[in-house]
């Protein structure tokens, strides 16, 4: 599970918002392209100029934004295959112009709706159409081999993006679930103790009473019989002790109901982390890891729980997590690609109500698609 976080995370790296993975295939496909059309690498007799070797990037290097910017990627393809075959003709380019336009039409088909979609991949045609045509390593009659590839990882695609979003469904009716069960649950420890406290204002209300009628006799029995008198008061002495007691019995009982669930702390994070989240998230502990008082730990966890809201909730995703205590401060830094729905403001700002409780702050922005917050609690001394 280790090995398969830690290949996932690497595969989810990003650069200026564009992930990894794109760009070292881009280069590689690219390379490969500019060798066949140069004639640097041998595979016909025709030799291309030095501008064949630059014009084909078109047809290559658009795998580097294929995530972010899909329709535009299909564009410059089918753009590049039309004027690489206008301008230089029969040059083979195939060997990475393929694969180039096989991938684009996958990320059209997982990332963008249908109407859109389906213009991406008519984009995406024209290149396959293009390439055959000109290529002279493929031909007009390939075409009824590489067209149905084409369909094939765009259907592909299609099916990766109903998949998600109906993981995505199920995320927020579990999220939904899970809150509609804690406020069921808190709405009956409420309807308990509302029926606990009029049952212990009943019960005091008869005791009082009780006692104010003993109080009355005792007080007329004063000068004829004061033994008697003594008698009752004492006995009025030992309700009042009773009616203490008990009510003592019943107040302790709902602290401890109140009480018998820990408040979360730091050590909890990874459970956290695992709960809240289907991303591959990473905890780092940075500094000399120590005690904390209880409330600064709590306020912690719960602005960490607070920010992991505004980050995207997919498996894909990577998020990390770090916790770095230093000489006067404890600082949590979470980042991570943000949620189409986050509200960035909202979570600073539930997460600040946490921190300036302890004379913290919280600081956050989002950039390219990512998040990076920031959260500073002070430490008081004599507390590690």
């Amino acid at each position: 599970m280790v090995r398969s976080g830690a290949a996932r995370s690497a595969l989810s790296r990003t650069v200026a918002g564009l992930s990894v993975v794109d760009l070292v295939t881009a280069v590689v496909l690219s390379l490969g392209a500019a060798g066949l059309a140069s004639g640097v690498i041998h595979v016909s007799q025709a030799r291309g100029a030095p501008g064949a070797s630059l014009g084909v990037l078109a047809m290559t290097a658009p795998v580097a934004i294929r995530r972010r910017f899909p329709l535009t990627a299909a564009g410059i393809l089918a753009a590049g295959a039309m004027v690489n075959g206008l301008a230089w003709g029969h040059l083979v380019r195939c060997g990475g112009g393929l694969p180039a336009v096989f991938l684009v039409a996958y990320s059209v088909g997982a990332h963008r709706d249908r109407a859109r979609a389906a213009g991406g991949l008519a984009l995406c045609a024209i290149n396959v159409v293009a390439q055959a045509y000109w290529d002279p390593r493929l031909g007009v009659t390939v075409l009824g081999l590489m067209l149905p590839v084409l369909i094939a990882f765009f259907a592909i695609g299609r099916v990766g993006r109903s998949r998600e979003q109906a993981a995505q469904v199920l995320r927020q009716r579990s999220a939904a679930l899970r809150c509609q069960r804690e406020r069921t649950a808190r709405m009956a420890v409420l309807a308990e103790r509302g029926r606990v406290a009029a049952s212990l204002d009943e019960t005091l209300h008869l005791e009082i009473c009780r006692i104010r009628e003993d109080a009355a006799v005792a007080q007329l029995a004063l000068e004829a019989d004061p033994g008697a008198a003594g008698r009752m008061l004492a006995a009025i002495e030992q309700r009042g002790r009773d009616a203490l007691r008990q009510m003592r019995e019943v107040l302790g009982h709902l602290g401890d109901e109140a009480s018998a669930e820990p408040q979360p702390t730091l050590a909890q994070l990874p459970a956290l982390l695992g709960r809240a989240t289907t991303s591959t998230a990473r905890l780092t502990v940075q500094g000399s890891p120590r005690a904390l008082p209880a409330g600064l730990e709590l306020s912690g966890y719960r602005i960490i729980e607070h920010l992991l809201a505004t980050f995207d909730d997919a498996p894909r995703s990577a998020i990390d997590v770090c916790l770095r205590f230093g000489q006067d401060a404890l600082e949590l830094l979470v980042s991570g690609p943000q949620a189409d729905d986050a509200d960035l403001a909202a979570a600073i700002a539930a997460a600040s109500e946490r921190a300036v409780l302890h004379g913290g702050s919280v600081h956050g922005r989002a950039a390219e698609g990512r998040c990076l917050a920031t959260a500073r609690l002070p430490l008081i001394s004599g507390h590690a």
